[in-house]
Parts: C-alpha cells; sequence; structure tokens
C-alpha cells in the first residue's frame, strides 16, 4: 500500500472515530436531565404536628428521588406518636407516586398513585394507574376485605395530577407564577367520592401582612395559601388546609382545618435537605 492509500485509511479511520465521538455526545445531548426533576432530587422534608395544646403527637417525612431513565418517585408518610399514637391505633398514612415528565423534563405526570392507610391491623390501600396510550385511569380500593374497581376516561388535551404530583408541579411553577391574589385550579381524577379539582387561593398582599402579624414566628412565611382537597385525603369535613410558604414555595408550616374528632391540626417544617449517593440508603421502606 503506497502512501496515498495509508493517507487515506488512517483518514477514514479518524472520522469514523470523530463520528463515534460526536454520535455519543450527541446522545448524550438528546437527553439531558430533567429540569423538575433536577430540581428536587434528593429533597428531604421532615414536619412535626401539634394538636390544641399538645407538641408533637405526629411527624411525616416526604422525599423525592429519581428511578432513572427519566421516572421519579414521591413519597409520604405520616405516623401518630405517643398517646395519640395509642389513641389512634398508631395509624399511619403512606402516599407514593411514580411520575414521568413531559415538555422537556419541565412537567411531572402521575403513572401510578398508591395511598395506604394503616390503623392498627386494618389497612386501607388505594392504587390509581394512570395509562395514557389507552387515555384512561384506573382506581382499585381495597379496604376491609372487600375490592372495587373504577375506571375514568381521559378526555383528548386533559392532564390529571395526584395530589403528590400537583404539590411538585405547583412549587416548580407549572402552573404559573405563585403570586398574591392568585387562583389555581389543579385537574385530578374525577372519581365518584371525589369530583372535585384541587384549588388554590393565594392570599393578597394585605391579607397575607394581616395574617403574618398573627403569627409567633414569622420568619420564612412569605405566601398564605388556601388549599382545598380531596375530603378523604384530608381526613376532614371540607378538604381544607392553610399552608405558608417561602417566596421559593416552601412549604414552612400548615394547618389542616377541621378534621374529624381533632378539630385544627398544625404542623410545621422541622428539617428541609437533599440525601447524597446514599439517596436510597436514607428513604424510608415501604410497608
Amino acid at each position: 500500500m503506497g502512501r496515498t492509500g495509508m493517507k487515506r485509511r488512517f483518514l477514514s479511520k479518524s472520522l469514523i472515530l470523530l463520528l463515534l465521538i460526536f454520535r455519543a455526545n450527541s446522545s448524550d445531548a438528546e437527553t439531558p436531565a430533567d429540569p423538575i426533576g433536577e430540581y428536587f432530587r434528593g429533597e428531604i422534608m421532615k414536619y412535626d404536628i401539634d394538636f390544641w395544646i399538645f407538641s408533637r403527637v405526629a411527624e411525616g417525612v416526604a422525599t423525592f428521588r429519581s428511578l432513572g431513565g427519566g421516572k421519579y418517585e414521591a413519597f409520604h408518610e405520616g405516623k401518630t406518636l405517643g398517646l395519640a399514637g395509642l389513641i389512634t391505633r398508631y395509624r399511619r398514612d403512606v402516599y407514593r407516586s411514580f411520575m414521568g415528565t413531559i415538555n422537556n423534563g419541565r412537567r411531572l405526570i402521575p403513572l401510578r398513585f398508591e395511598e395506604d392507610v394503616i390503623i392498627g391491623s386494618k389497612v386501607k390501600k388505594r392504587t390509581t394507574v394512570f395509562d395514557y396510550a389507552a387515555r384512561k385511569v384506573t382506581i382499585e380500593t381495597q379496604k376491609e376485605g372487600e375490592s372495587s374497581r373504577e375506571e375514568v376516561e381521559i378526555p383528548f388535551g386533559m392532564l390529571y395530577d395526584d395530589p403528590m404530583t400537583a404539590f411538585y408541579n405547583f412549587r416548580f411553577g407549572v402552573y404559573g407564577k405563585v403570586e398574591p391574589g392568585k387562583i389555581f385550579t389543579i385537574r385530578t381524577v374525577p372519581r365518584k367520592e371525589s369530583p372535585e379539582p384541587i384549588r388554590m387561593f393565594v392570599a393578597s398582599k394585605k391579607e397575607e401582612e394581616q395574617r403574618r402579624s398573627e403569627e409567633n414566628e414569622k420568619e420564612g412565611k412569605d405566601l398564605f395559601i388556601r388549599v382545598l382537597l380531596d375530603k378523604d385525603f384530608v381526613g376532614s369535613l371540607q378538604g381544607a388546609v392553610e399552608v405558608w410558604f417561602t417566596k421559593d414555595v416552601i412549604p414552612m408550616a400548615g394547618v389542616a382545618k377541621d378534621v374529624f374528632f381533632y378539630g385544627d391540626i398544625q404542623g410545621h417544617l422541622t428539617y428541609r435537605g437533599f440525601s447524597g449517593l446514599n439517596e436510597k440508603n436514607l428513604l424510608p421502606q415501604k410497608p
């Protein structure tokens, strides 16, 4: 082989190598990390719950982690403690939302939502599965040895969120900028028991200032928001919750109004951080 042939051979190999390198780089560029997933990935929030004159009658934790492949899991567990735990048979409320993303990773959509209410030896389970290809949502409920199944059609162009997916979408600004006087309506699956959407009312600047003046602890209480949720989800007469958020839309304190048998129940954030490489070891395990 002459010098010209050798040059062509080396040139061809170099071109192939460069094409492989650029192809790998372009593949990485086509699958960037989801912005909303990266924003919340590893977040851990802990809070305590007070009732009447009693402090820390319950505690809760909420976590967000990546499952890989553009899938995410949001987890929440609340459980009663001490005397309140004894009276309520150490009730635990466990929620899991498995999510994907759309809009170039800037919006979460629910894939599967699991709800477990555990009171002593009794467990009530509800699983909601979102089938976007078939445009339907399947809801299966198991309670006291009985089970029921419900199917809801997803209208063309409609997106339904579960409460946990809505929580992170709201904080990320998916539904719009959170500012005084604004009202948000978030569509959830219109079940027979709960056909109403989530509604969020951001207080006006005047009301916000008035409510803040009534607070003993004012730090981090920048946005006052009233929320109307599924009454069954909250366990109250109206499903009403009042929440104080920071200007970065981090929940600092809240009150669940008129909860059955208890009245108003108050909660406040005690810790917020992000887990590192050992993220899985720091998250609660499924019961």
